[in-house]
């Protein structure tokens, strides 16, 4: 009998194994099924959901076993945000507005691109100054009374959207200096708001407003599109970030929501593994329905301002996400999924389907 329990971990499947390693079930890619052979790599390399602007775009996902979603809804409003001076200045910079017009576009660029890593410009993520922007306006949402005009904007997308579609796309949608608008009319708002609520004019108080007035506008923009079309799931990518409250999107009452937990400037995996579980846990905190998604910024160039990632360093920080319980993810660029050496790695970390 003893001599049977001291074999026994020498048995087939008696010994320990290491756990395997934990693989995402389901990635979201803000990319398009261009065609045949670009719809087979995405689903060869994990992809499962993707954004789709055609009919033929549709029916490839759908060939591959990805869900398809049309297009991409974005902020709507009867003018641009407004900002401080300051804000305005720095947008002027770090998009070479000031140049003169007649400079050829590759030295213009040269000049930009040298411009935003001076200035730190982080592309729409979180700031690292106390001064960023983002490239280009977002209309003034909080004005557009009654969504007249996001409505008309819905309704436009889906008289196009192609058969067979699961949803929709939200994008863009947010503060172009990343803490708010100060036009008359949100400042107007903002003033009754403070009164009625007998609150002081203090930052934190502005913060809460305008990340109300953000969320009131998704969750208003959702309910429209669901009232139209009931079957339609919603895909949110939280962006520009909301500097005060980064991690506001489980208020949020999409289907899908992605919020950032690797932006394409390297990020502390410590910071990566705090947001992914926040996104993760905290999702359903105030809609049960809801699904948080990580998301992750990925660029395979190393030329420009924007952040560069090597493979390497984005192996390393999806088993971060998938450490911290991450399980399924949003990727951009899409198109980076499907590049040598970054494919791989993809595919590597994808349940096999």
């Amino acid at each position: 009998m003893l001599l049977a329990v001291l074999l026994l971990p020498l048995l087939p499947g008696a010994a320990e194994t290491e756990p395997a390693t934990p693989k995402f079930r389901r990635i979201f890619c803000w990319g398009y099924p261009a065609d045949d052979a670009a719809a087979a790599r995405y689903a060869q390399a994990g992809v499962t959901d993707i954004q789709v602007r055609t009919p033929e775009e549709a029916q490839l996902a759908r060939k591959y076993g990805m869900t398809p979603y049309f297009s991409c809804f974005m902020a709507a409003g009867p003018h641009r945000q407004s900002m401080t001076p300051e804000e305005e200045e720095y947008t002027v910079y770090i998009n070479g507005l000031d140049l003169a017009p007649g400079l050829p576009r590759a030295e213009r660029m040269k000049i930009i691109h040298r411009r935003r890593i001076e200035k730190k410009h982080r592309y729409g993520g979180e700031m690292e100054t106390k001064l960023d922007t983002l490239r280009c306006d977002i209309p003034c949402f909080i004005s557009d009374e009654g969504l007249e005009l996001s409505r008309h904007r819905v309704d436009e997308l889906l008289k196009k959207a192609p058969p067979g579609v699961a949803g929709i796309y939200l994008d863009y949608i947010g503060y172009t200096n990343h803490r708010g608008c100060y036009c008359p009319k949100c400042l107007e708002k903002l003033r009754r708001h403070l009164a009625e609520n007998h609150l002081a004019d203090t930052p934190e108080n502005r913060a809460g407003f305008y990340r109300d007035r953000l969320v009131e506008y998704y969750n208003a923009v959702i309910d429209y599109i669901k009232s139209r079309r009931p079957d339609f799931r919603i895909v949110v990518h939280l962006y520009p970030d909301f500097q005060p409250d980064p991690l506001f999107g489980n208020r949020v009452k999409a289907d899908f929501c992605g919020q950032t937990v690797a932006w394409y400037f390297q990020w502390q995996p410590d910071k990566i593994e705090r947001y992914t579980r926040h996104v993760v846990e905290h999702a359903k905190d105030h809609h049960p329905g809801s699904e948080g998604i990580p998301f992750i910024g990925v660029n395979t160039s190393r030329t420009g301002s924007l952040g560069f990632k090597t493979p390497e360093t984005v192996e390393r920080e999806l088993r971060i996400i998938l450490a911290a319980g991450g399980r399924t993810l949003m990727v951009c660029n899409g198109p980076a999924i499907l590049e040598p050496g970054y494919f791989e790695i993809f595919k590597k970390y994808t349940a096999a389907r």
